[in-house]
């Protein structure tokens, strides 16, 4: 939360759940990389953001305000300029001119100054209410109820304005003409303001089609004219410092897009197809904080087996998924809890995704020799605690992986498996020792991402009985025993609503499988050994398999059934 480092050490120590220690090492931390000293006392699990929310409002004896079940008022909203309340962390949400009272959303109430700003501007008494930064991204999103609007006006007249000069020869000085920056700034805005992760730019036989992965979905988001194609990529190519009289050779490059607060990195990946080349645009916001397993989705239970694992200085944890399964995501967010002074932090990756404070982190680039086995060899040599390797793919990088875990490193990595247990005899078909493997392997963890269900929208239902045999039937096709298998009697959906386009689901939550390599699991890690029989015996360890933890979910009303079976089946 935005609140004043003084109002913020009265508050949490008041509260007796964080020490003066702990407060002071956040601070520094905080100070180290660039974040607020609220976030990383949440980023660490020292507290709950809700908690948190609760300690704050009882402090300055405010109420806490609640967007995502009242949305602000449309009218009170935009009477404060968009740019001002962001960066004043506030949200004008109610004004009464009679009664001569407005009622402010902050996530720092003890900013008076604001409060008697408003007061000033608008003649009222300021009745002050804390939010909790998802509320207040609720409230922000409010300002962009209009955003489509503006975005199809914007490329419309653009376009017009492209077309008209579609003379040009020069596809590089047509590239830079306002037209075409303004359809391709128009497009990175509104993927941002939409929360998209990737922009798909994609030519077909008479048009170009343009689309926005939203919570793990494609969605159509705009047709573009042929004619002005060539000029749109070449000004991505240009931002991206790429060859834009190449057309037949993939190229990969990236760059920085300013928006209003926030700073996005832009990967790019150009491939020749049929019809002319394909841009895919990878979105990732630099300025978020690193989430912690919790936030993830991930349960108590395989906290604790993965809290346990790390506490190790030397073995390995795999995260294994689909592209796409967050499991980057999760790396970091174990890499973050790992980030202490103490210890050196050494990683190899392709590409580099979050930029981290004290983290040493190499970029794979095979025409400089930088290769996942050349890389890992050389971090050998930089005296590393803790390595982390972006991803396993070959012998020999499996090979100096296995060898660095077994001389006193903890090794991070990730692997493409369908399931945990699936991860140990693929470890040991990439040229992994069957005795290394069973002696540095710690724990490994499978997971996929499941759409959340919208909470503006969300309504419970009682699935009928013909419902739950089916759901039933789909479980048994991923090797799930019917018998053992309890559908729940209430779930839930999204209605649908503006909040969430219509969709009924509104970001994304982890599901997961945690397998703990235990003593009985190493002594059967042996040539040969079958999934199944690894399976079986993880299951008897404590394992919850990836189809029950979506399952929990679903019950709990965090993602729909559908969900869970949509990624399951994957």
């Amino acid at each position: 939360m935005h609140i004043s480092e003084q109002n913020l050490k009265k508050i949490v120590i008041a509260s007796g759940i964080i020490t003066d220690v702990q407060f002071e090492a956040a601070r520094q931390e905080a100070l180290r990389s660039n974040r607020t000293t609220g976030n990383v006392l949440i980023g660490k699990g020292d507290i709950t953001e809700n908690y948190f929310a609760e300690i704050v409002a009882n402090y300055f004896a405010v109420p806490i305000v609640n967007f995502q079940t009242t949305p602000p008022d449309d009218a009170a909203l935009h009477l404060l300029p968009e740019q001002f309340s962001k960066v004043k962390r506030i949200a004008l949400f109610a004004l009464d001119h009679e009664k001569k009272i407005a009622k402010l959303a902050m996530e720092d109430p003890g900013d008076l100054k604001t409060i008697d700003l408003i007061a000033a501007k608008f003649d009222v008494r300021v009745e002050p209410h804390l939010a909790t930064p998802l509320s207040m991204k609720i409230a922000f999103k409010e300002y962009k109820k209009d955003i489509y609007k503006e975005f199809n006006t914007i490329i419309e007249e653009s376009i017009k304005e492209a077309l008209a000069a579609g003379n040009v020869k020069d596809i590089g000085k047509m590239a830079e003409h306002v037209p075409i920056i303004a359809i391709t700034d128009g497009l990175m805005e509104y993927a941002v303001a939409l929360g998209a992760s990737d922009i798909h730019i994609e030519r077909l036989p008479e048009k170009v089609l343009v689309r926005y992965r939203i919570d793990g979905i494609l969605r159509d988001i705009v047709e573009l004219p042929k004619e002005i194609d060539d000029a749109i990529i070449a000004r991505i190519k240009i931002l991206s410092s790429l060859q834009i009289d190449v057309h037949f050779t993939p190229q990969d490059g990236r760059f920085k897009f300013k928006l209003e607060e926030q700073s996005v990195d832009v990967r790019v990946s150009v491939m020749p197809t049929f019809y002319g080349e394909k841009i895919v645009m990878r979105l990732l916001r630099g300025s978020i904080r690193p989430l912690n397993l919790a936030e993830l989705g991930m349960s108590e239970q395989d906290i604790a087996t993965i809290n346990e694992a790390i506490k190790r200085t030397f073995g390995m944890i795999l995260i294994t998924g689909p592209t796409g399964s967050g499991k980057t995501t999760t790396l970091y967010a174990i890499l973050h809890k790992l980030n202490v002074p103490t210890v050196n932090i050494a990683t190899i990756e392709d590409p580099i995704e979050y930029d981290v404070e004290r983290i040493n982190q190499t970029q794979v680039n095979p025409k400089a020799g930088i290769t996942f086995a050349n890389g890992l060899r050389s971090l050998m040599r930089q005296n590393p605690d803790i390595i982390m390797v972006g991803e396993i793919r070959d012998e020999e990088t499996v090979s100096i992986s296995l060898n660095a875990a077994m001389t006193g490193h903890l090794v991070l990595s990730t692997l493409h498996t369908n399931d945990a247990p699936t991860a140990i005899p693929r470890f040991i078909d990439m040229g992994g020792e069957p005795f290394l493997v069973a002696n540095t392997l710690n724990v490994i963890i499978a997971q996929r991402l499941v759409r959340r269900i919208c909470t503006v929208c969300v309504t419970s239902y009682a699935p009928t009985a013909e419902a739950k045999e089916s759901m039933k039937k789909q479980l048994a096709l991923y090797h799930a025993d019917p018998a053992r298998i309890k559908i729940p009697s209430q779930l839930y959906k999204g209605k649908g609503c503006q909040a969430c386009s219509n969709t009924g689901y509104s970001g994304q939550v982890g599901i997961f499988e945690v397998l703990s390599v235990t003593p009985r699991v190493r002594e059967l890690i042996k040539p040969g050994v079958s999934v199944d029989q690894l399976r079986a015996l993880a299951e008897e360890e404590g394992m919850r398999r990836m189809f029950q933890d979506g399952l929990a979910k679903a019950e709990a009303g965090a993602t729909t059934i559908e969900e869970v079976f949509r990624v399951i089946m994957e």
